[in-house]
């Protein structure tokens, strides 16, 4: 036997409420999924990112390379202990180099 039908309830109104529901659960497990496969994508990335940056931190060398042929180069030359010295005290004493051969514009 149907359970009894109540007249102030419309049936139209019941079902339209379990298809609203329906399409709710079926919207928030999409959500869901999706937020899951972000989270791979976003793993895959940094690990990705970090064998790079090791890569490149490892291909790095120690010392400053100048090209070929420029006045740092012909600096570091002058005197081999310069390449022992950090970059910052090479490039001031490279700054000092360049005023005594009257290499810079400056006066």
């Amino acid at each position: 036997m149907p359970p009894p039908i109540d007249p102030e309830f419309p049936l139209s109104i019941t079902i339209l409420c379990y298809i609203a529901t329906g399409v709710l659960i079926v919207i928030l497990l999409m959500l869901v999924r999706i937020n899951w496969r972000l989270a791979v994508l976003a793993a895959k990335l940094g690990r990705t990112n970090r064998s790079a940056k090791l890569e490149e931190s490892d291909a790095l060398p120690n010392i400053v390379e100048a090209p070929a042929g420029t006045h740092f180069e012909e600096f570091l030359n002058e005197d081999p202990q310069r390449l022992s010295l950090t970059k910052k005290e090479q490039f001031k004493a490279y700054r000092a180099w360049r005023t005594e051969k009257g290499l810079n514009w400056s006066k």
